[in-house]
């Protein structure tokens, strides 16, 4: 096996300074308290930030995310990848794997962390050996789970293969309605328990929250139970019509719910550990900058980063700008990851946010939100359309930001 040809979070050393930056800016605009214990875990955070240029949607640019497989031992609700739905007969093999993603997006200066996705890659039989090949590469391998099937066995497998990390979901702190929402008896009891197992080794821990009618009366209580965890960082998911949550519209939060919702883990961000993050809500931080009048964010703070930070990959090897989004800007079977990264014509075209149409082209807070783009192209069919659901008074969206 070749040594390692990723460069450590630490190169460039400006690297740091960014991410030390956007927890600075994080704290000015909640009153974040908690930014002592934050620099207590700085070894974690900065692996798994792994070179962050910002603050972003879905947590921080830049990183890619592969999605090893569809399959699943649960059949959620909302799922994007309709997990539990596939058998994975067109998943690449293990020696694609290694060959025609792990190796070749060692390859792209951007990429330093890799999240491996699913469905539930824990499903995957190769997932270790997967693992152990990207950290080798020098990666900060992180895997995305339900977690309930991470054993004290698998927690140690897990550890041992490389991984530094693991983001794992809860959706309500009652077992009812968690278990109902994951369509499985014991869901939530299984994930608490697959949490702990990862802690005790030593892990990062995140917590991954899907924000919809079902559970935004308890926002607050599952966040507290983050905390109590001691989770590094929360990704506040919101429920995105995308996959399976196509089918299940009705769970889709309105506008006011979102301003609403914005404003409570704003108010929460102060006396929590945990460094709370939107995904598929790129209004969040707008919307805190525009009413505790902060200026100057754009360096920072960069919304939506759908083909601007996010490279996902599914199963098949077709590349996505974002999770949510259901389009490819190619297939790693027959291009590289650098060429679609550098070339597609998707994503720069996503880059460039000019090209937005309606209100997200026109709002003076369009660099630092930019909108989702995965809730424009689902609700309008247009990936470039004004945000449907944007929380934003017309006030806030002609407010100067930067």
């Amino acid at each position: 096996m070749s040594s390692r040809t990723v460069k450590p979070f630490y190169d460039p050393p400006s690297l740091i300074v960014k991410q030390l930056r956007s927890a600075l800016l994080i704290r000015r605009l909640t009153g974040w308290s908690k930014l002592p214990w934050w620099t207590t875990q700085a070894g974690k955070i900065f692996q798994i930030a792994a070179g962050c240029q910002g603050v972003g949607c879905f947590g921080y640019p830049v990183h890619p995310v592969w999605e090893v497989t569809s399959r699943c031992n649960l059949t959620c609700d909302h799922c994007h990848a309709r997990g539990g739905e596939s058998e994975g007969k067109d998943e690449l093999t293990t020696e694609e794997g290694k060959m025609r993603v792990i190796d070749p997006l060692a390859q792209v200066s951007d990429f330093k962390s890799l999240i491996f996705s699913g469905g539930e890659p824990l499903v995957r039989e190769d997932i270790f050996e997967l693992i152990h090949h990207a950290k080798m590469r020098g990666f900060y391998p992180i895997v995305a789970t339900n977690a309930t099937l991470i054993t004290s066995t698998v927690a140690e497998k897990l550890k041992k293969a490389g991984t530094i990390g693991i983001a794992a979901s809860i959706d309500s702190t009652k077992d009812e309605i968690h278990d109902a929402f994951r369509k499985k008896p014991g869901a939530l009891k299984l994930a608490k328990e697959g949490i702990s197992n990862a802690a005790a080794e030593g892990m990062y821990i995140q917590i991954n929250i899907t924000a919809s009618k079902i559970n935004l009366g308890e926002l607050e209580d599952i966040v507290r139970l983050a905390d109590d965890l001691r989770a590094h960082v929360i990704l506040l998911y919101q429920f995105i019509p995308s996959g399976r949550g196509l089918d299940n519209l009705q769970f889709e939060l309105s506008p006011d719910e979102f301003r609403r919702e914005i404003l409570q883990m704003g108010s929460l961000q102060k006396d929590i550990h945990p460094v709370i993050a939107p995904v598929g809500l790129p209004e969040y931080w707008a919307l805190l900058s525009a009413t505790r009048n902060h200026t100057g964010n754009d360096q920072v703070l960069r919304g939506c980063i759908c083909g601007n930070g996010m490279f996902y990959i599914k199963p098949n090897g077709d590349v996505w700008p974002c999770a949510f989004v259901p389009v490819s800007g190619g297939n790693l079977r027959s291009a590289t990851p650098l060429e679609i990264w550098r070339d597609s014509q998707l994503f720069r075209s996503l880059r460039d946010r000019s090209n937005l149409k309606g209100a997200c082209n026109t709002c003076t807070q369009r660099g630092i939100c930019g909108g989702c783009r995965a809730r424009a192209l689902a609700l309008s069919g247009d990936l470039f359309a004004e945000d449907p659901k944007c929380p934003l008074t017309d006030i806030e969206r002609t407010r100067r930001a930067c």
